[in-house]
């Protein structure tokens, strides 16, 4: 018999950011970096004798807390992966939902949805299955943690159960199983209080099924059309100036034309309207990092409609300015902001950026920040299965 703990790789960027990341590469977030440090803890008073992990770094990440507590190395299986997605992959769930109101019906297993290009749940769910199967065998007798993905891991523990309800779970929760040959037993579903404070879902409500929660808006975004959505576009421009400095002293029309301009002939996506259940509420706009790094994209400006502000929204802004910067293969995003404008500044902070150097702008001083955004994945190829 293997004792076996199934375990959610901790919070990454798609699930900050509201993005489908299914088989997609991407980063913990600096929450997910604090959560693996929980797990840690958790397994440093449950020792295990070997941690597999999916090959994606997300996973391959936190299992690494895990082995660091029980000192053990970490093997990667590609099997363990989350299910593949499709045409979905790197999508915002608000853009799935403007096409696919119904979309959360997939991810509950029912048929009669498809995705082209992605896999079935039954498709994945054995695939996992399998890879838990050849574990189990490599270590009959011995505890085993296993890191791998919500979707994949939440069809396993349904089918395990019964066809029974299994809840959604949390970015570095811990599910258990006892596997003896080919029986399986489930001993517990999304371990998670030993996040505390830290727990993803406790931030989100889209996970619950309680209608009468509110709950969270989804964002899409919409390239700006030049030159007729100009007058939109500059307004907001102006609104941001005022709301920073309180004053149009220095505000240059044409300039800001000319920027615009400039970044939507460059890329489509450099300049976008965030939008939420139909309503324009927020701008993006983008460039080439310049003179601050040749290989990172800059963010010209976040802007959220004053009413939409504190709710979380700003991290989908910052999901389609990595998801952008990544297309084009920056390693990094650059952004400037006033040194007075303390509620940016913390946001940027909580969102992982660093300060990178200042210089002197019209009213003070203006802080350079950046936020890595390249993807290790040489180590992750060396320690395992591929």
């Amino acid at each position: 018999m293997t004792r076996m703990y199934l375990i959610r790789h901790a919070e990454a960027e798609g699930n900050l950011y509201r993005r489908a990341h299914g088989q997609l590469n991407s980063l913990l977030t600096k929450n997910g970096i604090l959560q693996t440090e929980l797990l840690g803890e958790w397994f440093s008073r449950r020792p295990v004798d070997a941690v597999y992990a999916s090959d994606l770094f997300r996973a391959f990440r936190t299992a690494e807390a895990v082995a660091s507590a029980c000192r053990k190395p970490v093997t990667t299986d590609k099997d363990l992966r989350e299910i593949r997605l499709g045409e979905w992959e790197d999508l915002t769930w608000g853009e799935i939902a403007k096409s696919r109101p119904d979309y959360m019906r997939w991810f509950d297993g029912e048929s009669g949805i498809t995705v082209p290009g992605a896999e079935s749940y039954i498709e994945s769910r054995e695939r996992l299955r399998g890879a838990l199967r050849r574990i189990a065998r490599k270590h009959d007798g011995q505890d085993v943690a296993v890191v791998s993905h919500g979707c994949v891991l939440r069809s396993l523990l349904i089918s395990l159960s019964g066809g029974a309800a299994v809840p959604h779970l949390d970015n570095a929760s811990v599910s258990c199983i006892e596997w003896d040959g080919d029986d399986t037993r489930v001993l517990g579903i999304g371990e998670n209080r030993f996040l505390g404070e830290l727990s993803t879902h406790a931030k989100q409500a889209w996970w619950r099924d309680d209608p009468r929660r509110a709950h969270d808006a989804e964002l899409w975004f919409d390239p700006a059309r030049l030159p007729e959505e100009f007058p939109e576009v500059l307004e907001i421009r102006r609104l941001a100036w005022m709301a920073v400095y309180g004053t149009t002293e220095g505000y240059a029309e044409d300039r800001a034309k000319r920027a615009l301009t400039e970044s939507a002939e460059t890329h489509p996506r450099y300049l976008q309207f965030a939008t939420d259940r139909d309503k324009r509420i927020g701008l993006l706009h983008m460039r080439d990092g310049g003179r601050l790094s040749v290989t990172d994209g800059h963010v010209a400006l976040f802007y959220l409609n004053p009413d939409k502000r504190g709710k979380g929204l700003g991290a989908q802004l910052l999901g389609e300015a990595v998801s952008v910067a990544r297309s084009l293969g920056k390693t990094g995003l650059t952004l400037r902001v006033f040194h007075q404008n303390t509620p940016a500044i913390n946001f940027y902070r909580r969102m992982g950026f660093s300060l990178c150097g200042s210089e002197q702008g019209l009213f003070g001083t203006v802080l350079q920040m950046r936020l890595g955004i390249a993807v290790p994945d040489g180590q992750i190829a060396a320690n395992g299965k591929q």
